[in-house]
């Protein structure tokens, strides 16, 4: 394939099916509408979107990646954006091909 690989495309579609899975995994243990599964929720959730926003900005920092042209925003979700999913970032000039 010669088509541009998106690297935050990728990393945040990973990290959004590894989260659900979490999350799938404590409405499970606790149940979906207990006070401790809202918790685990939320503090996961935060985990996940701190993370992924932190190693993006230092992607940034040292050349990968720019502000998607979407204006994408990571807390905002999947969305339909080629470039970037929802993750607001892409690739800055870098072409990463497979």
């Amino acid at each position: 394939m010669d088509e541009a690989v998106q690297i935050a495309k990728m990393v945040f579609e990973k990290q959004l099916f590894i989260m659900k899975q979490i999350l799938r995994m404590g409405e499970f243990k606790f149940g979906r509408e207990t006070e401790a599964y809202r918790f685990f929720k939320e503090q996961s959730m935060d985990y996940f979107y701190i993370g992924t926003e932190t190693l993006f900005k230092e992607m940034e920092e040292i050349g990968l990646l720019k502000k998607c042209i979407c204006k994408g925003y990571l807390r905002g979700g999947y969305s339909g954006c080629s470039y970037c999913s929802g993750a607001g970032y892409c690739n800055k000039d870098t072409k990463f091909n497979i």
